[in-house]
């Protein structure tokens, strides 16, 4: 993890929560609660192991049992929150951990604190234990809070259950079988929130990786219903668009591109260096009769140093055409060194793509940096 976001809890932000911590229990001073989360290793920790540390100190210290500790955390996240606004709020994210740690036992007090902690900190990692564990309890609290008054829990209802959450663990079956969470959606497709709403893009958008039938038939009957559900759609079929999944194109009115035909290719420079940028461009005309809707993108195919190739697709945009309309496109792609792409030297390919169909191809080579 980058070594910026690894000391993101720096000594001013962790003095700031031990006395907000000191304030509910008065027993430690901020001073000792800082000792106490640092300790010896704390250098090594990365971020996450850092969040679950402050969690534990912190649930060490709490009444026991859990049905005890439930005023004081909450009171705990209610001034925390009034401490880290805005985008200081990922500092207490620690605070569904919390809830995991020592209400594990306690699923229904648990589920009280997060219903009320989601609403200052997202708790959608910590609510997944529950899920494993108490699934009736759970996976009914969840279809509750989907129809909650607070877009926060909401949220949750659709980010916690989502069956590839980042970072969060896995669900045992949630990925061969999603119907558990598909009235879930339903209740909050066209949620007031936009966050809400596109958490429920994102959930579709993991569900199509492993059944793309069935988020097309859920687009197919909501597509239309209002503005708001439109949009979330685009955002959650993006995987599926970018594959050039044909019925996919079809919902958004991109239709079969035989009337597109792309000329001219140029690549400047032909050989490209590790580090730089190449520039394409080319021109799109349309040979339609009518006004007709394209969705063009661009295909990379990245050697890898195994010989194999990784793809990436980029959206260049969508538009209508008129009959006989031709525009020239230039873009400027990246070859800079990524922690999400080390490019590697030799031959590469660039596609232009229409409405999901390869138009024009070339390949070109990638070289490392001269000295």
């Amino acid at each position: 993890m980058a070594e910026a976001l690894k000391n993101f809890y720096d000594d001013k932000a962790l003095l700031e929560i031990g006395t907000q911590f000191s304030a509910i229990l008065p027993h430690k001073q901020p001073e000792d609660w800082v000792r106490e989360i640092k300790r010896k290793d704390w250098k090594k920790l990365e971020l996450k192991q850092r969040i679950k540390r402050i969690a534990d100190v912190l649930s060490n210290s709490l009444p026991k049992p859990f049905p005890k500790a439930v005023s004081p955390l909450l009171k705990i996240s209610k001034i925390l929150e009034k401490k880290f606004p805005g985008t200081q709020r990922f500092y207490i994210i620690f605070l569904g951990e919390v809830v995991e740690i020592s209400g594990i036992d306690f699923p229904e007090e648990s589920l009280y604190c997060m219903e009320r902690i989601t609403q200052i900190i997202s708790c959608e990692f910590s609510i997944r234990e529950f899920l494993i564990r108490y699934p009736d309890i759970t996976w009914k609290k969840m279809l509750e809070w989907s129809k909650h008054s607070h877009p926060g829990t909401r949220r949750l209802a659709s980010e916690g259950s989502r069956p590839r959450l980042p970072w969060g663990k896995g669900i045992p079956g949630l990925k061969k079988d999603p119907k558990k969470t598909l009235s879930i959606l339903e209740n909050l497709k066209n949620d007031p929130d936009e966050v809400v709403r596109r958490s429920v893009a994102n959930h579709l958008n993991d569900i199509s990786k492993d059944h793309p039938d069935l988020v097309i038939s859920i687009a197919k009957k909501w597509m239309g219903k209002s503005p708001n559900i439109d949009l979330l759609l685009k955002h959650a079929l993006r995987g599926l668009l970018k594959q050039g999944n044909s019925d996919t194109l079809s919902i958004f009115g991109f239709s079969k591109s035989g009337s597109a035909k792309i000329s001219r290719l140029e690549l400047q420079p032909k050989i490209v260096e590790i580090g730089k940028h190449l520039i394409y461009k080319f021109e799109m005309k349309s040979e339609a009769k009518e006004p007709t809707l394209y969705r063009l993108e661009s295909k990379i195919h990245y050697l890898k140093p195994s010989g194999n190739f990784s793809v990436k697709v980029f959206q260049i945009e969508e538009r209508e055409f008129s009959p006989n309309e031709t525009k020239v496109y230039e873009r400027k792609q990246s070859f800079q060194q990524m922690t999400t792409r080390i490019h590697s030297p030799g031959i590469h390919k660039l596609e232009i793509i229409v409405n999901g169909e390869i138009k024009a191809n070339i390949e070109f080579k990638v070289t490392h940096p001269k000295s």
